[in-house]
């Protein structure tokens, strides 16, 4: 599986972060082309379900491109803005789902700069 792996970053980190990346960037699409369709939707709110729409497939993508880059530092960016996503959403309506997600990212997160750190220690 070396030809998805980043070197220190778990087979189980790569398949999440793919599952995360092709999720938020679908629904993101999704939202982008019909906003009634963004979670929670309010009627008349249509402005605000394309800035989440966006800034789902925007989250989407970058995890994507970290996962194609095959680098745990990419990994540790994409992984970082993820988590702000996911604690907006706590913030505004605590749901266990989304907690148990973050809490998810940030243990990835944690590995994966543990893995750029080791990486840097090496080249020194």
């Amino acid at each position: 599986m070396h030809f998805v792996k980043a070197e220190g970053v778990p087979l189980a980190i790569t398949i999440f972060a793919a599952l995360m990346g092709l999720g938020g960037t679908v629904i993101g699409i999704g939202a982008l082309l019909d906003p009634e369709s963004a979670i929670n939707f309010v009627s008349g709110a249509d402005d605000l379900a394309t800035s989440w729409a966006g800034r789902n497939m925007g989250l989407g993508i970058a995890m994507l491109v970290a996962v194609a880059m095959r680098h745990a530092a990419g990994y540790a960016a994409a992984f970082s803005g993820a988590i702000f996503r996911e604690l907006s959403d706590v913030m505004v309506e605590f749901n266990v789902a989304f907690f148990v997600i973050m809490l998810i990212e940030i243990v990835c997160l944690a590995i994966c700069v543990r893995a750029v750190m080791a990486m840097r220690t090496r080249e020194l």
